[in-house]
């Protein structure tokens, strides 16, 4: 990706301007967002703008406490979807500044058992494919999930 489309700090890192920590925007994201889903992620999308200037997307990463009773699996699997992202945000990002569209997205860990990479980098594939329909279709049916 060019230069001017990304600050050359943001290429392939995961910066402190991509992590969403909007008290409000989280709270929009879970009740008035679209979700897709591909098995063992789900993720919440709400089309806004964002606080910080030349980032398309902010993202927030959860895992169930309910299924991982420990911190430190929660972690691991949160440390596995943003290195997932990290390495696959490059066509997201293509497609939202082709719309002139900003959003923040959350991205959510369901499954009940540790993941591995290989697991994740599919399903990320084909959840990326789902969002970027969803950015395809008009505004007015984006109520609903996909």
């Amino acid at each position: 990706m060019t230069s001017e489309v990304l600050p050359y700090r943001l290429g392939q890192a995961f910066g402190k301007t991509e992590k969403l920590n909007s008290e409000k925007i989280i709270a929009g994201l879970f009740q008035s967002g679209v979700f897709v889903s591909k098995y063992p992620l789900r993720a919440n999308l709400l089309f806004t703008s964002l606080p910080v200037e030349g980032v398309p997307v902010q993202v927030v990463f959860t895992a169930s406490k309910r299924k991982f009773k420990r911190a430190v699996d929660r972690n691991f699997v949160k440390r596995r979807l943003r290195e997932v992202y990290r390495k696959n945000k490059l066509p997201l990002y293509q497609s939202l500044e082709q719309r002139g569209r900003t959003m923040a997205l959350a991205i959510m860990y369901v499954g009940s058992e540790l993941p591995t990479t290989a697991q994740l980098e599919k399903a990320y594939g084909i959840l990326l494919k789902k969002i970027t329909d969803v950015l395809e279709l008009p505004i007015e049916s984006k109520e609903s999930g996909y």
